[in-house]
């Protein structure tokens, strides 16, 4: 395995990693439960919404994030052992890194910003990097 693959695993599973974090903070968000506190950073703007909708709309698009974002991290684990076939999981990450910056513009909309959603939308540009690196590499062989 080269370096660029196993970078690339790397990066598919602190994806993993990462989504889990976001499934149970979806959970937490539409439980109401006060933990979820840890997972958003307040803009400190004077936003106003009705939280308890806000909450609701935004535990159920991170728990499909959160689980869609864990089938692009299996995706790209897998797909670091053979990184010819790494086009469908590209196309996967660019859905990903599309999903992460709406949640990321709907967190800024509520003046409250996700830390995972951000941590998403990095992952997702450096396992397309990784994955391009790869795929480069094996293509050359």
């Amino acid at each position: 395995m080269s370096p660029n693959q196993k970078r690339f695993k790397i990066v598919s599973l602190v994806i993993l990693l990462v989504a889990l974090v976001q499934v149970v903070g979806g959970v937490l968000l539409l439980l109401g439960s006060p933990l979820v506190a840890g997972l958003r950073i307040d803009l400190g703007g004077n936003a106003s919404y009705d939280g308890a909708i806000a909450a609701e709309v935004l535990g159920v698009l991170a728990l499909v994030v959160g689980l869609y974002c864990f089938a692009v991290g299996v995706t790209g684990a897998r797909a670091a052992n053979s990184p010819r076939s790494i086009g469908k999981f590209n196309v996967l990450a660019v859905v990903m890194l599309v999903a992460s910056l709406v949640q990321v513009g709907l967190g800024v909309s509520t003046g409250q910003v996700g830390w995972v959603e951000v941590l998403l939308a990095v992952l997702a540009v450096l396992g397309l990097v990784f994955a391009g690196k790869a795929h480069n590499e094996a293509i050359d062989r």
